[in-house]
């Protein structure tokens, strides 16, 4: 099969190998799985090893404490709220989306909302003070009053709030977006894409030998 990759930049992390065919890397799983079971786990297991130092960056880029003041608090939008600031995930995919028949085969989750709003935001500006889904308004968040209750407010966005706070991000960060999964791997990403590519050409190997000797 004839087999390439690249990278890719998303919100909530980044991806990689995306021009791996969703076609070919399945029959390749199956070819494995017929073989021996386990060459298919290994498989995998041998993918999701690449992603160890890059995931290892990424965790030690993402702050500890929340980049701005404003994103402290107890909504689900705050920073550790839920997940760990520094929470991420490495997968392994042979998903295919509506719009392409290839596969991100192997790609870092950022787990964190608030982690991944630092990261991205202002990336496209596209949606900059248009609040959650349009309505020019936050998603409900809780707040805690003096007593000790707790209450949900949602507050108005404008598209001068999205700048400034944008700004400050890029201030306080020192960079744009990505601010840390993207920057703290970009260097590598070509290295790493290569490794990808010579785990499944060897694996590909295995299996058309394997094959051939019956």
């Amino acid at each position: 099969m004839a087999l390439s990759s690249q990278s890719i930049q998303r919100a909530g992390g980044l991806s990689l190998a995306t021009d791996f065919s969703v076609k070919d890397i399945r029959q390749l799983q199956r070819r494995l799985r017929d073989i021996e079971p386990g060459l298919r786990t290994q498989f995998m297991r041998d993918i999701k090893k690449i992603a160890f130092e890059p995931n290892k960056a990424i965790n030690n880029a993402i702050p500890s404490i929340p980049p701005l003041s404003g994103m402290s608090g107890e909504s689900r939008v705050s920073w550790g709220v839920g997940k760990p600031a520094k929470s991420t995930t490495v997968r392994f995919r042979t998903a295919s989306s509506s719009k392409s028949l290839n596969t991100t085969l192997l790609a870092i989750r950022v787990n964190s909302i608030a982690t991944s709003i630092a990261d991205m935001a202002g990336r496209s500006g596209r949606s900059v003070g248009r609040g959650y889904r349009g309505s020019g308004y936050t998603r409900e968040f809780l707040k805690r009053r003096r007593d000790g209750s707790l209450y949900y407010v949602r507050r108005r966005t404008t598209a001068e709030a999205g700048r400034k706070f944008i700004s400050s991000l890029n201030r306080e960060t020192g960079n744009r977006a990505s601010r840390f999964a993207w920057k703290s791997v970009e260097n590598n990403l070509p290295a790493l894409n290569r490794r990808v590519s010579e785990v499944v050409n060897k694996y590909e190997r295995i299996a058309n030998y394997r094959m051939v000797r019956g």
